[in-house]
Order: C-alpha cells, then sequence, then structure tokens
C-alpha cells in the first residue's frame, strides 16, 4: 500500500473544498427593465450568491445593497477593484459578462446600476 503524504493529502482536501463551494453558490442574472440601467435583487443571501452582468468596456457598475459583495470578475476573469463611495462602484476594462458574487443577511437587497 502506497503512503500519501501530509501535504498531497492537504491539497486534495483543498481541491474538494474549492469544488464543493463553487457548485454551491446559485448564480441570478441581473434583468434591466427595458429603458433602464439598473437592476433589482431582493432574496438570501445567506449561502451566498452568484450574479452575471453583460458589460461593454468602459462602463460603470454601481451596486447599492445592505448585503456585501465579495468579488467582481470580468469576462476576461480580472477581479475589480472596487472604486469606493458611497456604494460598490467597478469599472469595466473588457466588453462581456461580468461575475459579481455577494453575501448577506436571509432577506437582503441589491441594486445594480451600469452606465
Amino acid at each position: 500500500m502506497m503512503k500519501k503524504s501530509s501535504t498531497q493529502l492537504c491539497w486534495a482536501s483543498v481541491a474538494s473544498l474549492v469544488c464543493l463551494t463553487a457548485q454551491a453558490m446559485p448564480t441570478s442574472e441581473v434583468i434591466f427593465e427595458k429603458g433602464s440601467n439598473c437592476g433589482h435583487y431582493q432574496g438570501d443571501l445567506t449561502s451566498g450568491e452568484l450574479f452575471l452582468v453583460e458589460m461593454a468596456a468602459a462602463q460603470q457598475l454601481v451596486i447599492s445593497t445592505d448585503g456585501h459583495v465579495q468579488t467582481v470578475t470580468d469576462s476576461k476573469g480580472q477581479v475589480l477593484e472596487d472604486k469606493g463611495g458611497a456604494n460598490y462602484r467597478y469599472l469595466s476594462e473588457y466588453p462581456g459578462t461580468h461575475s459579481i458574487k455577494m453575501v448577506g443577511r436571509a432577506e437582503s437587497t441589491a441594486d445594480f446600476c451600469v452606465s
């Protein structure tokens, strides 16, 4: 019988944990009403939620929420920096689908505005 080192077991455990976490996060598309540059979400963010927003290059995304934005990732997989202010604010460099990971309370709200 071949023994595995503690490092090999640790990496196997970490890889397993990462996969389970990624699979467990529900995904929601942010829908914007015709003629509006804002979309709204109300619901349970306790186990986290992944939102998808289509953006053009050089657009600004402003998120107003009682929850917490963990990361915003652009269509190239780069994590965008929060530009700060009263709300979460991000600038897109590339066009395409952007992912927003959020957590919050059982009754959370979030407004997503793109300009």
